[in-house]
């Protein structure tokens, strides 16, 4: 998967090319609901406004709306980050936490917020696990979460963090990898001719007894 990242995968997208904790908090906001593509010009324009969250708080949420409305829900955007940029101020001095019961304390900032944060700005192994990585995960090793929101499921966040390299780097290029391969290869009607995965995958095994 590291190597398949690295010859496929989407190396041009701004918030793999920072290890700023706010810039990543900010891109995992934005990227609710919308694709990359939708994000990235108005996350550029974002973060060279508001480089952190004192730049936020200072402004007017109805502002906040005006940068960000072309990705939808800006409403309950705009009060997310805003909120999100106040807590941090006034509860750590400014600075994102780097443990993950501190970021969980925060408003909007789930298991799968926070992991993307340790992993990235301060290199904790962590998997990024979201839909395209547990239908990923549910197809090559044919495992199924017996939670109706496999994404809260513990089990399944344990079993794909001990597929992570310990190193932090390899680590997130393994997710990455994952989850560039899921929007690519392994969507919900999977490119099974084009996976370089399919010799060991228990899906395309039972598709091809099938066939």
């Amino acid at each position: 998967m590291i190597k398949w990242y690295r010859r496929y995968g989407r190396h041009d997208l701004p918030w793999r090319k920072t290890s700023d904790p706010w810039k990543i908090l900010l891109a995992t906001l934005m990227l609710r609901k919308t694709t990359a593509r939708q994000t990235e010009k108005i996350y550029k324009k974002f973060i060279e406004r508001y480089p952190n969250p004192q730049s936020v708080c200072s402004e007017s949420e109805k502002k906040i709306r005006s940068v960000i409305r072309p990705l939808g829900i800006e409403h309950q955007r705009a009060r997310l980050i805003k909120r999100l940029a106040s807590e941090i101020v006034e509860k750590f001095g400014g600075n994102v936490p780097a443990d993950m019961r501190k970021l969980k304390l925060l408003k909007g900032v789930g298991e799968y917020t926070a992991s993307e944060v340790l992993l990235v700005a301060y290199g904790e192994p962590r998997p990024l696990l979201d839909r395209n990585m547990i239908r990923v995960i549910e197809r090559v090793f044919g495992i199924k979460s017996k939670k109706a929101r496999p994404h809260t499921d513990a089990q399944l966040w344990k079993f794909c963090k001990s597929l992570l390299p310990k190193d932090p780097e390899l680590a997130k290029e393994f997710n990455y990898g994952v989850l560039d391969f899921a929007s690519s290869i392994c969507q919900i009607t999977p490119k099974c001719e084009r996976c370089p995965l399919r010799l060991i995958c228990y899906y395309f095994a039972r598709r091809k007894v099938g066939a």
